[in-house]
C-alpha cells in the first residue's frame, strides 16, 4: 500500500519506489517475491485496474478519492484480477484492516462498497464456493 500510495503522490515509478523500500524495510523472500509481483501487475496493468475501480464509483471519480483509499483499492483490486493464489477473502479482509488503520472512519465502508462487486465479478466462482462451504458448516451443539 505504501508503494502505491507513494507513487500517487510523487509520481515516481512504483518498481523503483519498492526497490528502495526493500532497502529501508525487512521482507521476506515470499514477500519480496509478492509485493514485486503485485506492483508488476499494477504497472502493467494500472489502466485496467483503474476503470474496475471507477465503475464501481457512483457520483464520484477517482481523483476525488483519498490518497489512501486510492491506494488501499488499486492494491487490492490488482491482487483480485491478478494475484489468483490468495484467496479473495484475504484480500478484502486485508483490504479493510487497513482502511481501518490508516484510513478515517469512513474509509473501511467506502473500500468495501467499491471492492465487494470488483471480488465477485473477478472471483465469482471463488466466492460462490466460499459462500458454499460456509453454509454446510455446522455449528456444534451445546
Amino acid at each position: 500500500m505504501r508503494v502505491l500510495y507513494e507513487a500517487d503522490i510523487t509520481g515516481d515509478d512504483p518498481g523503483e519506489i519498492l526497490r528502495h523500500a526493500f532497502g529501508r524495510f525487512r521482507f521476506t523472500q515470499d514477500g519480496r517475491d509478492y509485493a514485486a509481483a503485485l506492483v508488476d501487475h499494477y504497472g502493467r496493468h494500472h489502466r485496467r485496474i483503474d476503470n474496475a475501480i471507477t465503475a464501481q464509483l457512483e457520483n464520484w471519480n477517482l481523483v476525488r478519492v483519498g490518497y489512501i483509499e486510492r491506494a488501499l483499492l488499486r492494491l487490492a483490486t490488482a491482487e483480485l484480477l491478478f494475484m489468483r493464489d490468495t484467496p479473495a477473502q484475504v484480500v478484502l479482509d486485508e483490504a479493510l484492516r487497513l482502511a481501518h488503520r490508516y484510513g478515517d472512519e469512513a474509509a473501511a465502508p467506502f473500500v468495501n462498497g467499491v471492492l465487494d462487486p470488483i471480488a465477485h465479478s473477478a472471483r465469482r466462482a471463488e466466492l460462490k464456493a466460499a459462500g458454499r462451504a460456509r453454509a454446510t458448516e455446522r455449528v456444534p451443539e451445546d
